[in-house]
């Protein structure tokens, strides 16, 4: 019952926040998965209607996207280059079915995860303009995944890893990226800065998304989020004297204590998941880790068979194929290289690039705005996390976040680029012109530009 409460409860606060601020619908698109799982383990409903929150969610985007256009927004205002790369990348995927060996499999892959597609890729980025934009979106992820987290935590039925649901399983790897997200925007982010109570609270929240992390069992979020907040932290917070690192390494002694809470709780008596021992032991990870290797190789090993193939791959989705794999590889780079070919491997290196240049000239542009410094932070965080987890799970149409913040990313570099000559234009002005225009927070008012001015 908690939970079905808690499902609409979300669901009715995503639709009426929506005009006021439609890029709440981001924190919906981002928290899906969790909340999906949350009612298909709740109510008989949702495991025989499974697509229903991915079309309420699809619905409410969608609206979001209107709303935009409605209030006078052009949806493709600071529209980057890397965009339209990907939009490039997955139209070059998809029209390569045209020579893959069994087009009926990938047709019906591309079937099941056109509309994720479409929502992740096409839709989201067009509701995201400006800094405001983004502090709701982190708001509302806050405030849903952490609920749909502490639900899944102590109201729903698990079995070893996975959630039970109605009729069937869930998939423990969809909710902890969820809840490692999450934390990745408590650590890092700060969408309350005057409150001190936000100051406390986000450590509990961490907490709960670690915990929940461990027990689904999930190795490459749980490292994907220490490795990640080490690596973004500079940005977030800038270390310039001792405290600052002083500070990091109380952190990661937290989240370190927090995990080993999590895993002697849930996996301390787990010792025969693999036959060298626990689920979390060296030999097993080594073992995982090599098992996908070897499987990306094989089918790099195919597309190297002839000038053809190594041009423009093997085509999207042929290691599903029985005589291939039977499966994709759970490596996204060498999956790309073998289905797209360097046609679409080089186009995946130019994504990759153009995003880690856009986060250098965003950190440049806000190198003394801290509450900027933690947004850039975490989108940046968001982006090397999926990145990280496309090397170890799912294929080029099931790691969509990793493109989408790419396309964030962009945008939001060239809406600081804006703030920043609309800047430069205010200093050109006469002083008491400048003070006038300095009455307003210019990289919000920027968000007003993107539309009818």
């Amino acid at each position: 019952m908690p939970g079905i409460i808690a499902y609409f409860l979300i669901a009715g606060t995503l639709v009426l926040f929506l005009w006021k601020q439609p890029s709440i619908a981001l924190a919906g698109v981002l928290c899906m998965f969790g909340l999906e799982q949350l009612g298909q383990a709740s109510h008989p409903f949702f495991a025989q209607h499974q697509t229903f929150t991915n079309f309420l969610i699809g619905g409410i985007l969608s609206g979001a996207v209107c709303i935009k256009i409605l209030k006078g927004n052009n949806v493709f205002t600071n529209y980057p280059l890397v965009g339209w790369l990907v939009l490039a990348l997955f139209a070059y995927a998809f029209t390569s079915v045209i020579w893959v060996r069994r087009p009926d499999l990938s047709l019906e892959i591309w079937g099941s995860r056109g509309p994720y597609v479409l929502t992740f890729l096409v839709l989201t980025p067009l509701i995201v303009f400006s800094t405001r934009d983004i502090q709701v979106a982190f708001k509302a992820m806050i405030m849903i995944g952490t609920t749909v987290t502490i639900l899944l935590l102590v109201f729903v039925s698990w079995e070893s890893r996975t959630i039970v649901l109605e009729g069937g399983y869930g998939n423990p790897l969809a909710v902890s990226q969820m809840a490692g997200m999450v934390a990745l925007v408590a650590i890092l982010g700060n969408p309350w800065p005057t409150s001190k109570i936000w100051q406390v609270l986000r450590w509990g929240v961490v907490a709960l998304c670690l915990i929940l992390v461990v027990r689904a069992g999930a190795r490459g979020q749980l490292l994907g989020v220490l490795i990640v907040t080490v690596a973004c932290w500079p940005i977030s917070r800038r270390i310039k004297n001792f405290s600052q690192v002083l500070l990091m390494f109380v952190i990661i002694g937290f989240l370190t204590a927090i995990i080993g809470f999590g895993l002697q709780e849930f996996w301390g008596k787990q010792s025969s998941y693999y036959a060298g021992g626990s689920r979390w032991s060296e030999q097993a990870m080594q073992g995982a880790m090599s098992g996908r290797l070897e499987q990306a190789f094989h089918l790099v090993r195919l597309w190297y068979g002839s000038p053809e193939t190594l041009l423009f791959g093997l085509g999207n989705s042929a290691s599903f194929d029985p005589h291939v794999l039977g499966m994709y590889p759970h490596f996204v780079p060498l999956e790309v290289l073998a289905e797209e070919g360097l046609v679409g491997f080089v186009t995946l290196l130019l994504i990759l690039t153009l995003t880690l240049r856009n986060i250098v000239r965003s950190y440049r542009r806000i190198e003394d705005m801290p509450v900027e410094r933690t947004i850039l932070a975490v989108l940046a965080a968001i982006f090397f996390y999926a990145f990280l987890l496309a090397l170890k799970q799912g294929s080029l149409l099931g790691n969509l976040e990793l493109f989408m913040f790419g396309i964030i990313i962009g945008k939001y570099e060239k809406h600081l680029a804006r703030a920043e000559k609309h800047a430069a234009r205010i200093d050109r002005l006469p002083i008491t012109s400048q003070a006038q225009h300095r009455a307003f927070p210019i990289l919000n008012e920027i968000e007003t530009s993107a539309g009818v001015r």
